[in-house]
């Protein structure tokens, strides 16, 4: 999983980073999902090209949490957002 990629999926969904936080913008239910702090890092370094052992380490620092706490939460949230299909995975 550590070399393991995913890219948001801009036929479903489309981000939007406002400030600390950001929005998604879901096509085809023509909604608005606002997003926490969390939720808008983990989109940003997916826009960004992040694998997600580099998610991760991004995680680590910026929300001061231990690595298994971290690895455990983002699973559950690239969980939700593939089970949403906004977002897709790779390995790379």
């Amino acid at each position: 999983m550590d070399n393991q990629k995913y890219l948001l999926n801009t036929e479903k969904v489309l981000f939007t980073p406002l400030e600390e936080e950001g929005v998604l913008y879901a096509i085809e239910d023509n909604k608005y999902i606002s997003l926490n702090t969390t939720y808008t890092s983990i989109i940003q370094y997916i826009s960004e090209g992040l694998v997600y052992n580099e998610i991760v380490a991004q995680l680590m620092a910026e929300y001061e949490v231990e690595q298994e706490l971290c690895e455990v939460q983002l699973k559950a949230v690239l969980a939700d957002l593939i089970a949403k299909e906004y977002i897709n995975e790779f390995f790379s």
